[in-house]
């Protein structure tokens, strides 16, 4: 378990500082293309370029934010229940999500390689959109694996108390 949570944590660590790279070129292309709008030449592929990076500042760092439990929880409902009832709800809540980001995760996959093979490349750049929508998809599917060290961890507890 330990070996896994470890692997979760560098992969999400690395994943979003790739992001973060991805947030700091789009913000620098958005500036190039306002300052070139100045001198009535602005940069021709700026919107899908930033477009692009969009994709991947955001898909990223999914997975950390739910590492650093960062996404929003509401819980005024389940605050009033008993702790053992909370236990299940979250980690009802917690399958669902496994669940739902896998899925998620193997639809845009399979889109993704539709993309690829039939070469579907953007306009204005020529660029190909698989590498973008198997970012997206490998980050959903990195998201479902955080939810699962999640679970693990909210179980591993249950199961040192029956020993």
């Amino acid at each position: 378990m330990r070996g896994l949570t470890k692997l979760t944590e560098w992969l999400n660590t690395f994943f979003t500082g790739i992001g973060g790279i991805a947030l700091v070129l789009m913000t620098s292309i958005a500036c190039v293309n306002m300052f070139m709008r100045l001198y009535g030449t602005p940069l021709s592929p700026a919107y899908e370029l930033v477009s692009y990076l969009g994709a991947i500042t955001v898909a990223l760092p999914l997975g950390y934010a739910q590492l650093k439990k960062s996404h929003i929880a509401v819980d005024i409902l389940s605050n009033r229940f008993p702790p053992g009832v909370r236990r299940v709800i979250v980690g009802l809540n917690l399958v669902l999500s496994i669940v739902f980001f896998s899925l998620a995760s193997l639809k845009v996959a399979q889109h993704a390689a539709n993309l690829w093979h039939t070469g579907e490349l953007s306009e204005t750049t020529r660029m190909p959109f698989y590498p973008f929508a198997f970012a997206v998809a490998f980050s959903c599917g990195l998201l479902a694996l955080t939810l699962l060290v999640d679970l693990l961890s909210l179980v591993a507890p249950l199961r040192e108390e029956n020993k």
